[in-house]
């Protein structure tokens, strides 16, 4: 029941009804604090909250999370999480960041991108709704992990600003023909020329460049992540 239940949440994330179900499938099997999560969250999202509402919630979320957030990122805490904090079980490192949609991990800020790591964005059940992706300080490297590991299949928007990606770099990212399927990538204050841009303007025939030096890449205007969510379903 639940994985049907998932599913559907995958299929239509900002349908609210689908996510109430599962809510009410987890309290119905032990699964309080998740659903605790969910509705936490998707009360964070009314703008009109008061101050003091939101902090209430932001502090519920933060125990909640503390208590049982390395089991719902699964394997990724493994490489993003800082341990042995008495006290905060749930602490990122310095220059990795968790963004969560409705109880789900959406986006990263990862401080580096291995081989190991690429697997597990790619498999891990846990991060099934995992779309939204940053790199600390790029290199090329990361642009062929990004390619042979077929990242850029998984997610909707790719942040590899201020790093040291060069032309080659550059080229990796042309040559995926799923770089067409982004929504938004920023590649602000690398290290590309002439060439590598031409590589990466074939796949966005409609980009548009406010500056080539530095190198800010979009598809269209949608260049926020909560764009990439609600097109998620057209995909």
């Amino acid at each position: 029941m639940s994985e049907k239940l998932e599913k559907k949440i995958f299929e239509k994330p900002e349908d609210l009804k689908r996510h109430e179900a599962y809510v009410a499938w987890l309290r119905e099997n032990d699964g309080d604090a998740r659903a605790d999560l969910i509705e936490f969250q998707i009360a964070l999202e009314n703008p009109k909250l008061n101050r003091e509402k939101r902090f209430d919630l932001e502090l519920q979320e933060s125990r909640i999370l503390n208590e049982h957030g390395r089991e719902w990122i699964g394997p990724l805490a493994d490489f993003i999480m800082m341990r042995d904090i008495p006290g905060r079980r749930f602490q990122p490192k310095p220059a990795c960041a968790i963004e969560w949609y409705r109880g789900w991990v959406y986006g990263l800020t990862l401080d580096e991108l291995t081989l190991k790591l690429s697997k597990v964005l790619l498999h891990a059940p846990e991060l099934r709704m995992f779309r939204s992706l940053t790199l600390i300080d790029p290199v090329n490297a990361s642009c062929d992990y990004l390619h042979e590991w077929g990242l850029l299949d998984k997610i909707k928007a790719l942040d590899i600003s201020y790093g040291r990606i060069t032309d080659k770099g550059a080229l990796t990212l042309g040559a995926d023909r799923s770089l067409k399927k982004l929504k938004s990538v920023d590649m602000t204050g690398n290290q590309i020329a002439e060439e590598g841009l031409a590589a990466i303007q074939k796949n966005f025939p409609k980009v548009l460049i406010d500056d080539q030096n530095p190198i800010i890449i979009k598809r269209g205007d949608v260049d926020e992540v909560e764009e990439t969510k609600k097109s998620d379903e057209e995909e």
